[in-house]
């Protein structure tokens, strides 16, 4: 499936690993898992033609909203296509940015609005320290 940069996705994650290289996929702990919206953050020129993207999850538990977990009001989801799903204000946790097999993605749901993009992108670079 091809994706696109602000994109909002339905991935659902490996149940379980195999092997020592898919033990990477599978999530433990605090990491977030199961079927659930990505926004993917990657360039859409990184994401041409591959089998991967940079996602960061979305929760509905607003109250995790911080500095680097971007609030996402429902205004500024913007749902796309013959999608039934029915967003609600959201959080993007984007100390939990993932590397993606786009080939897990179910449903492209909607986008963020630019606005809310750049917002996430603000949470990234407050996260990896970029200035």
């Amino acid at each position: 499936m091809d994706v696109m940069c602000g994109g909002i996705y339905m991935y659902d994650p490996p149940k379980q690993s195999e092997s020592e290289q898919a033990a990477v996929l599978v999530s433990s702990g605090s990491e977030q898992s199961g079927m659930r919206p990505f926004v993917i953050v990657s360039r859409d020129l990184v994401n041409k033609n591959k089998n991967t993207a940079v996602g960061v999850p979305m929760s509905t538990r607003i109250h995790k909203a911080n500095s680097y977990r971007v609030l996402l009001p429902a205004g500024e989801l913007i749902r796309e296509g013959w999608s039934t799903f029915q967003f609600q204000d959201s959080v993007a946790l984007c100390d939990h940015v993932r590397v993606l097999d786009t080939t897990r993605i179910k449903e492209h749901i909607g986008r963020l609005s630019a606005n809310a993009l750049a917002a996430v992108g603000l949470g990234l670079a407050y996260v990896f320290d970029l200035r």
